[in-house]
């Protein structure tokens, strides 16, 4: 899903003619696409992952909201959208061809809005000094996949009530969910750890960022939104991966994931005892970062809970 961000060449004259025709194919390459519309649910994860893709590079979108709790994913309209009825799906238009542009799966549109927009606004992998080290960058999508591919699908609404249903009650599919994001988030905390290490013994000190970097990075646009649902299934993310949780604190206070935050968004609901989830998140950053753990947590547990009431009202 990485994309390749855009890698600048200083030589000859030679080299500058070069240089200008890549300007303006970069020209052409971001005025080729336009309309861009966002099928998404403001709780999703892998949506959220996108929007902050969208903010880095200032695109302007419409949101279409999808209500996975009332299964719009699995309307007709939808799975022509998306056979694999998920969310998201980005549409836009080629101006080249008059024709609609359709893409799904988070890392894969991520890349897309990379390759069209190299130098437009910022990038979430590294340019400048950080685009010539391939191991950070490998380490950047690395973590990105623990998330993407070792821990989302743990926590599907798909995917648990098939487990409650096949097991007859035997299993609880929440309770699995929950176990399989602590392993995934155990591992995260870990390789964070690592490239932070990496990065300081480069650098003289590691940035605010997950991979110690001085900027969100992709890695950030998947951690963050998992640390998000995984304080809904009751995880202990304080305990549980201390660096991300530093991180975490570093991203929602970036522009781009202010933006982009679930309860920022048009489909979140707009009491606050029916957002107690998305802004006990927030809450918890601001309590921790005041030294109020005690407060953060029960107000997490309560919202926890009442969203938990009504998923269940709902799935039955």
């Amino acid at each position: 899903m990485p994309a390749d961000p855009d890698l600048t060449t200083e030589g000859s004259a030679a080299s500058g003619a070069s240089e200008a025709a890549t300007t303006s194919a970069t020209e052409l390459s971001q005025d080729r696409y336009t309309n861009f519309k966002l099928h998404s649910y403001y709780r999703s994860s892998s949506s959220w992952r996108v929007r902050v893709a969208l903010e880095s590079k200032s695109i302007p979108y419409a949101t279409i909201p999808v209500n996975l709790l009332e299964s719009e994913q699995t309307s007709a309209s939808h799975a022509e959208l998306n056979p694999m009825l998920q969310v998201p799906v980005l549409e836009c238009t080629d101006t080249s061809t008059g024709r609609a542009a359709r893409i799904t799966q988070s890392l894969a549109i991520i890349d897309f809005l990379e390759e069209i927009f190299p130098s437009r606004g910022g990038s979430l992998l590294p340019r400048g000094a950080g685009a010539s080290d391939p191991a950070l960058r490998a380490a950047i999508r690395e973590m990105a996949e623990v998330i993407n591919s070792g821990i989302q699908p743990m926590q599907n609404l798909s995917t648990f009530r098939q487990i409650d249903a096949d097991s007859g009650g035997a299993m609880n599919g929440k309770d699995f969910a929950k176990g399989g994001i602590e392993k995934g988030l155990g591992a995260a905390e870990k390789l964070a750890v690592i490239s932070r290490k990496k990065d300081a013994a480069r650098a003289g000190a590691a940035g605010p960022f997950v991979m110690g970097t001085f900027a969100p990075t992709l890695a950030d646009a998947c951690v963050v939104p998992q640390l998000y649902n995984a304080r809904r299934f009751g995880v202990d993310v304080d305990e549980l991966c201390p660096n991300l949780i530093e991180a975490e604190r570093a991203s929602l206070d970036h522009p781009w994931f202010v933006r982009s935050h679930p309860d920022r968004q048009p489909d979140a609901p707009p009491t606050d005892n029916n957002n107690a989830a998305a802004a006990a998140t927030t809450a918890a950053v601001a309590a921790k970062r005041n030294g109020d753990k005690g407060e953060c947590e029960r107000g997490a547990s309560a919202g926890d809970d009442e969203e938990q009431e009504k998923k269940k009202a709902r799935a039955e």
